[in-house]
Order: structure tokens, then sequence, then C-alpha cells
């Protein structure tokens, strides 16, 4: 077999997609990975980067484009990291995340058959996005260029909802009175047409404050401000956003607020959220004379919706800002058998004296739950639901909790990032 060389150039063709967004290609049977190209893409390829096992390339020359090729929207794609796939047709972009955790499954779970996916792709395309993360580097704020710490300028951003691209014009305004802030999150409610600042900076004093009052006077669009220092959170006007959701119950449609802090997790794309919740509740099969625990339970997004199926649902979260949300959520939308405990799931779980749960929720962060998995087993739950942005701990987990004898039965993904190869997953296990 000859070795790949560092700069050696290939005429391929794109073979398959793996995760991280990249084409796979082959030069004598090694592995090279070819970001910004599609399944079908025939071209030129140079190696640029050299690793244990494979190798990195860059499509120099495209020969014959896939069928699923199309124009980026975005003149900043393949500077900015923010999108890995703009060039990839959208309705094509569901079916290729699909066969990528199909692989990851296969190769991290061990899985010898895979279920069949559930599909949800995005009504939108573009302007998705109700909240984003910028970086601030002196008067330039943006997101960093891919794989590196080299912030890109960002102007407009075609994911993003229009009130973001709106408050985000106003900030590069504003830019010079922002020097000393090095992360902007911004949150938007769509329903209230209103955005809420979340500011790092590395200080935070009077004068900062004083115009930082005088930029929520001057633009309505702006409803709060919440500034996060080494010497604490300072929250200037009202802080929270407000979002819908459309339950079913019994015959009836009801419509659910959830409100969400600036310090408070949300989904990026509601839209979708609303069909993740739909599709966690189909696969629950969740009974009134059953009981539910939630783990990183957030602003409710799970635990209050369930309520209104179950007997007691149970949400366990170590957000305070999040706790305090999901306890207004549940006063606001009259939910009374829902109940929201402070902490860490770690430290509660293992101390566990609430009535078993038929059903366990399991929405952990990137890391995944392989801490908390034990635990969860103990409890000896009928069902487990769990949902995850991250397939590769996924995987993981569920081999894990195949070896403690529950078993992948339904298996979903919800297009949640369009452009995107990031997906969310949904699986239920049954003992």
């Amino acid at each position: 077999m000859l070795l790949i060389r560092t700069m050696e150039e290939a005429q391929l063709k794109i073979e398959s997609m793996a995760f991280r967004g990249y084409g796979v290609a082959r030069i004598d049977g090694q592995v090279l990975f070819v970001p910004h190209s599609v399944v079908g893409d025939q071209g030129w390829v140079k190696v640029i980067q050299k690793k244990k096992g494979y190798a990195i390339g860059r499509l120099i020359k495209l020969i014959k484009p896939s069928p699923f090729r199309s124009d980026p929207v975005c003149p900043l794609f393949g500077q900015c990291g923010g999108c890995q796939w703009q060039h990839i047709h959208h309705p094509a972009q569901i079916d290729l995340k699909k066969e990528i955790l199909r692989e990851i499954l296969i190769k991290l779970a061990g899985l010898k058959e895979v279920p069949s996916i559930e599909g949800q792709p995005s009504p939108q395309s573009y302007g998705y996005r109700s909240r984003v993360q910028l970086k601030v580097e002196g008067k330039a704020i943006g997101y960093y260029r891919e794989r590196s710490h080299h912030l890109v300028n960002v102007d407009r951003c075609p994911i993003s909802h229009p009130l973001i691209n709106q408050i985000l014009s106003l900030l590069q305004k504003e830019s010079t009175s922002l020097s000393q802030v090095k992360e902007i999150r911004i949150n938007v409610s769509p329903v209230e047409g209103k955005g809420v600042l979340l500011l790092h900076p590395t200080s935070f004093h009077q004068r900062m404050k004083d115009h930082l009052n005088d930029l929520l006077k001057a633009h309505p669009v702006l409803k709060g401000i919440a500034v996060v220092s080494k010497g604490g959170s300072v929250f200037l006007g009202d802080p929270h956003l407000n979002f819908t959701i459309s339950l079913t119950q019994g015959q009836e449609r009801r419509e659910f607020w959830l409100r969400a802090s600036a310090k408070s997790f949300s989904q990026v794309n509601l839209e979708m959220n609303q069909i993740l919740i739909e599709m966690v509740l189909q696969f629950s099969g969740v009974r009134k004379d059953e009981n539910v625990l939630d783990l990183y339970a957030g602003v409710g997004n799970f635990t209050l919706p369930l309520a209104l199926l179950s007997k007691e649902s149970w949400g366990i979260e170590e957000n305070p800002s999040a706790v305090e949300d999901a306890r207004f959520n549940k006063e606001r939308n009259r939910v009374t058998n829902g109940n929201l405990l402070h902490g860490r799931v770690e430290d509660i779980l293992p101390h566990w004296a609430g009535p078993r749960p038929q059903l366990v929720i399991l929405d952990p962060p990137r890391r995944g739950g392989k801490a908390i998995l034990d635990q969860v087993v103990r409890l000896k739950p009928e069902r487990v639901i769990y949902v995850s942005c991250e397939p590769t701990t996924f995987s993981r987990d569920l081999r894990l909790f195949s070896e403690a004898g529950y078993q992948l039965q339904k298996l979903g993904l919800i297009d949640m990032f369009p452009q995107t190869y990031h997906m969310e997953v949904i699986g239920l296990l049954t003992p």
C-alpha cells in the first residue's frame, strides 16, 4: 500500500459522508476526509494534512458535481465555521444524516441491525435559528473559522432568524463600545418580536451599565440584557423570552407557553422543538397511571407536556435560572402534577426517594449519560427515551444500555440544524 503524501493531488470521487460533515474518498484504500464536498462529487483533491489512520484533503477543482449540490446562500460559506452543508441541497441533507447516524450506530453502538429511522426534516432551511453565540475581538463580531480561533466578522447570518440579524446589525454599529465583551449570545422570540442579549465582558463597570441601558432604550427590539462577569450577574430590562408549543390533550389542541431566561438553555429551532416534543410524546406511550422522571429537564420542555399525560412528572435540573423558569412555566400553564428539583442529576439520582418511574427521559449534555446510566438502570424503568445532539456519545451509551439489558426499539432523527451536519436523535429503549 502506498502512503498518502501531504500536498499530493489526485482525481477522486466522494463515496460517502462522515460525521463532522466531511465527504469520504479513498487513495489506495486509505481514507481521505474532504470538507465542503458531497457524495457523488468528482474532482481533484489535494492532501493538506495527515493524521493517524486518515488524511484531510481540499477539493481544488470540481470536475463533475454531485446531483445533491446546490449554491451556498452565504458569501462567507467556506470561511465561517458556523455552517458545513450549505453546498448540499436541503432535501438531501436529512437522508445523508440518516446514513451517517446508521454508520455510527453500527460502529460505536455495535448494532447489527439498526431500526428504521423516522426522519423529520425542517420546514425552514434558512432563517430558523432563534439563538446564536458570537465571539468578539476588537471591532469584529462573528464566528470562528472552522477548526481555528481565527474570527470571521459576520454582518448577517442566513440561517439565523431575521430578528437576530436585526440585532446583529445594531451590535456591529456599537462594536467600539463592546470592545471589553468577549462573547455575545443573542436569543430571540418570534412570537414576541424581541430579543435578549447575554454578554460576557472581561470587566463590568458603571459606564458600561449606563451604555447598555441607553442601548435598551434606543432599540425596542431588545427586551433585556444579562451581563455575566467575574463579579456575578447583572440583569437590565426583562431578560426573559417566551415561546409557544401546541399540544394535543384529549380531543383538544392546547397552546402551551414556555419562558426561557437569558441564562437558560432553549432549542435553537423553535419549529423543530415542537416536532421534537411531539416525537418524545409519541415514543413515550405514557399513561395516566404512570410516573415520569425527566433528567436534565431545562425549562420543562419535556417535563411539563409529559405531566399532562401521566400520573406525575418529575424533572431534575442543575441550572438555577432554568429551574426558576420551569417552575414559572408550571404555574403559568396550570400544571398541578409536574415537579421540578434543583440540583445535579449525578447527585440526586443515586438517592432518589420519589415514586418509581415507568418512563425516564434522558436528555444529557454532549458528554452523554455514561456517568448516571447505572443509576437509571437501577430504577428499572419500563421505558427510557434518550434524546441527544451528539450521536457518538449516544451510540456509546446505547452499547452500555444494551449490556445492562435495555435494547433500542425506535429511532428518530430531527433535522434541528439545517445547513450543518448536526442532528437531534431520539431513541426508545426497553428491557
